[in-house]
């Protein structure tokens, strides 16, 4: 560089004044719905969940359901006769076939060749005097759900909603694995026991989390992962590969067995979180869904952040008691009593019926995924696209056609037009049952959702899954038997004044929840969001007021000083508040 050059760099007087601190944006939420814009409320975390809970449907599915189809399927028989000749007994057994084997088989065996699916009606003969046996079994499964769905409701708003996830998945693969060394009935009935009491848990813990990870707009979606279209597709393709109910289960537990890894990366509910007060853990696993490996919203929390979030209140032993502490929570929790029975009625009426479809017990379980498989899909988008399309009006408009297509069964049945076997009678049933199951039980566990505060969230989960399986247990007992019956016109009236007792209370006491946020604290669910929000936005504004009020007391305070430095100029200054210095580059007239 030449001497001309460094003559005309212009030199920088080095300063050594501490650097201003840039001034941090002020972060105030005070509801979880904001938390949700941050870390967003459906991004790749909430996507990874629901691929997981549809897969794990696959294990759950396979188990729980086995026995109302596949398990019953019943083979024909060879008798061997006391001359040591065989005669074959066509399935399904009857009360005049039984005689016959009671007095002439010495021995009986299932007939295994070309049979499309061996069950357990086949391995343990439960036929004739032990036909009761397959109901025992089912009763069995549902008890232990019912078990199952009371202590995870409980276990999931104590101890939280990831309590067991992945020990119970283990424990669930496990047990179905052992069922295929049962050597008796009973045998496999306890080991199914335990299998459905674990399952019981899972479900409404799952359920219950899958809710609070997301916002009241994409609920809906979250709420479908437990629909179970694909369960009842894969269940069925694993049966016609393996041929009999031991390689079923084998095969239906490799498929299931990387369930274990993805529910390892499951997080606790960070809504369950805050209302516990355990606010550390809840920035932890907020700040971990907002990271890049998931959503990547680069949000951070503190729990300064949210504390606002969290209102103080005595955290007592909350029970099933507290579903009816206050006259809201006790006529909610009524309605949706008579709504789970309603549902488990319709869907009870299903199982019994669908023998006149299909002769195939796999076809008919394939089918049941594909009938599944659109509606939600339909329901979701209208869901999302028409806001009009509340949660009152699914849920008052699919018992409505529920009520005219039972309504259209019973005038079939009672004329004797059709049989309640038949196909015309089975059609109408599905139709009604899709609708039921699809449109009507989505429904209900989003009212449910919005309904009961975070806190006794999950203990209303399971005392929704009890009654379900409750009105299962009644469905063998009640409707079952019905059907075989002089009156079978009975299994159908129970269900339609079901569904009529429903439409009235829903249509009278049944509120909208669409657009509603949830409620957090025993409080909120005495008095109601909006009544609570009032004291927080109050809250706000006070905190926006004082932030306007510091910068107008900065503003004046700068004034001040200016004024001052021109007095002492000489300049005369009447007020300081309304001084204006001049501009040294104004023109003078």
């Amino acid at each position: 560089m030449s001497d001309d050059e460094e003559s005309r760099v212009v030199q920088v007087r080095p300063t050594f004044a501490k650097k201003r601190k840039e001034k941090k944006e002020v972060v105030f939420y005070t509801n979880f719905e904001e938390v949700l814009q941050k870390v967003n409320a459906f991004g790749p975390y909430q996507i990874f969940c629901f691929i997981v809970i549809l897969y794990a449907s696959i294990e759950w599915a396979g188990n729980s359901t086995f026995m109302h189809v596949l398990g019953s399927f019943e083979p024909d028989w060879n008798c061997t006769l006391s001359n040591n000749m065989t005669q074959t007994i066509t399935a399904p057994t009857n009360d005049s076939t039984c005689d016959f084997i009671k007095k002439n088989c010495q021995s009986l065996t299932p007939i295994k060749q070309n049979l499309e699916f061996f069950s357990i009606v086949g391995q343990f003969q439960l036929i004739c005097d032990d036909s009761d046996k397959v109901e025992y079994i089912e009763v069995i499964m549902a008890g232990s759900s019912l078990i199952g769905s009371i202590i995870g409701g409980h276990m999931g708003d104590h101890f939280g909603r990831q309590t067991i996830f992945f020990t119970g998945e283990l424990l669930i693969i496990i047990t179905s694995m052992m069922c295929t060394a049962a050597r008796s009935w009973i045998a496999f009935a306890a080991i199914q026991g335990v299998n459905c009491f674990i399952y019981g848990v899972i479900e409404t813990t799952s359920l219950t989390m899958m809710v609070e990870f997301t916002s009241n707009k994409y609920r809906v979606i979250m709420v479908n992962a437990f629909q179970w279209p694909i369960a009842y597709m894969t269940s069925a393709l694993i049966a016609f590969l393996t041929k009999g109910w031991q390689v079923y289960f084998v095969f239906l537990n490799l498929v299931s067995s990387p369930l274990a890894i993805g529910f390892m990366l499951f997080l606790e509910s960070p809504r369950w979180l805050i209302a516990r007060n355990e606010l550390s853990q809840a920035c932890d696993v907020l700040n971990d869904i907002a990271h890049q490996r998931w959503n990547n919203t680069k949000a951070r929390f503190t729990t300064k952040d949210i504390s606002a979030i969290h209102k103080q209140e005595k955290q007592g032993f909350y029970w099933f008691y507290h579903l009816f502490s206050t006259k809201r929570l006790a006529k909610q929790s009524c309605l949706q009593i008579i709504s789970v029975l309603t549902y488990a009625m319709v869907s009870n009426t299903y199982l019994f019926t669908v023998t006149g479809l299909h002769d195939s017990a796999i076809m008919f379980t394939f089918l049941d995924g594909v009938f599944r498989l659109f509606v939600p899909i339909i329901i979701v988008i209208f869901d999302l696209m028409v806001p009009s399309f509340g949660r009152k009006i699914q849920y008052l408009g699919s018992l409505v056609i529920e009520g005219i297509l039972f309504g259209v069964i019973i005038a079939l049945v009672a004329t004797g037009t059709c049989t309640y076997d038949s196909k015309p009678v089975t059609i109408l049933v599905i139709i009604a049952t899709m609708i039921n199951d699809c449109i009507f039980w989505i429904n209900i566990v989003q009212i449910t959702t919005q309904r009961y505060p975070t806190v006794i969230r999950c203990i209303a989960f399971g005392f929704l899954h009890s009654f379900r399986h409750i009105g299962a247990i009644i469905g063998f007992v009640i409707l079952k038997p019905l059907l075989t019956s002089n009156w079978p016109t009975g299994a159908f009236v129970i269900p339609e004044a079901m569904i009529v007792l429903t439409i009235f209370v829903g249509f009278f006491f049944q509120p909208e929840t669409k657009g509603k946020a949830l409620m957090d604290q025993m409080v909120e669910a005495n008095y109601g969001r909006l009544e609570n929000e009032l004291p927080r936005a109050l809250m706000r504004l006070a905190a926006g007021h004082r932030v306007d009020q510091s910068e107008m007391r900065q503003q004046h305070r700068k004034d001040l000083e200016k004024a001052k430095a021109a007095e002492l100029m000489g300049q005369k200054v009447e007020s300081p508040w309304v001084f204006k210095e001049k501009d040294p580059n104004e023109k003078k007239d």
